[in-house]
């Protein structure tokens, strides 16, 4: 009995990982794709503004998830994993910020 709650547990901590480590990618890949859309000119008044925030929204997430990966998790796999989201971050705020 004990060993069947254990388990469901663990799988429970493993789903949730799972789907913090989407996220952690998955923001950070939008806000990398959302740097590289060139706004219309017609556009550029309204959207460019929208585009740097939700880039910077992003960014944030995703530079979040990967440093508690890269600073709470013991295992090399885990700092590999934080890397991930903590570069797609850094690289967007850079492409943000530098225009």
């Amino acid at each position: 009995m004990l060993q069947s709650y254990y388990n469901e547990r663990m799988e429970s901590l493993a789903l949730l990982i799972l789907i913090l480590i989407i996220v952690m990618i998955s923001t950070g890949l939008a806000a990398l794709l959302i740097t590289f859309r060139k706004p219309k000119a017609l556009s550029n008044v309204t959207v460019k503004p929208l585009q740097r925030i939700s880039t910077i929204f992003l960014a944030t997430i995703s530079l979040v998830i990967g440093i508690q990966f890269a600073t709470q998790v013991d295992s090399t796999g885990g700092r590999v994993i934080g890397g991930f989201g903590i570069t797609a971050a850094l690289l967007a705020f850079y492409r943000v910020l530098r225009k």
